[in-house]
C-alpha cells in the first residue's frame, strides 16, 4: 500500500484538515479543489476508511481520520528531520572532502606563493604552461 499513496496526497490531506475545506486547501496548495477532492477520495478508497466528513461548510476529520492525521503529522515531521539530517551530512561531507596527495615541499611553497599572487593582483591574467624537462613547450 505504501507505494500506492503519494506523499503529495498525504500532505494535501493535512492541508485540507488545517483549512477545513477543499476550497481553502486548494488556494493554499495551488491544486484545483475538484482534483484535491479526488485525491482525498482516492486516498480514502485506498485506506478503506473515510478520513473527512463533508458538509456544506467544509470538512472535518472523522475519528479514524483524526487518528490518521495525527500519526501522519508525526511521520512527516520525522521525514523532514531525516531529510534535513541527510542534507547536512552531505554538505559536511562536501566540505571535508580532501585528497591525500604527497607533493614535494617546493611545489607547495610555489602554489602558496601563486595563490598569494593571484589574490593580491586580481587584474592580472595568468597562464601556466607545462613543459618537458628539456624546456620544450608542450602546450
Amino acid at each position: 500500500m505504501r507505494r500506492r499513496v503519494q506523499l503529495l496526497t498525504l500532505d494535501c490531506a493535512l492541508v485540507v484538515a488545517e483549512e477545513g475545506s477543499f476550497l481553502g486547501a486548494s488556494r493554499r496548495t495551488g491544486i484545483h479543489h475538484s482534483a484535491l477532492s479526488r485525491r482525498i477520495r482516492d486516498l480514502e478508497h485506498a485506506l478503506g476508511t473515510t478520513i473527512f466528513e463533508r458538509h456544506s461548510g467544509g470538512v472535518r476529520p472523522t475519528l479514524a481520520g483524526a487518528e490518521l492525521l495525527r500519526d501522519l503529522r508525526r511521520v512527516l515531521r520525522d521525514l523532514d528531520g531525516t531529510l534535513a539530517t541527510a542534507g547536512m551530512a552531505r554538505r559536511q561531507q562536501a566540505k571535508s572532502a580532501t585528497a591525500d596527495i604527497e607533493v614535494p615541499a617546493h611545489i607547495t611553497e610555489f602554489l602558496d606563493e601563486l595563490i598569494d599572487f593571484i589574490r593580491s593582483t586580481p587584474n592580472v591574467s595568468l597562464r601556466l604552461v607545462e613543459t618537458n624537462r628539456a624546456g620544450a613547450d608542450l602546450s
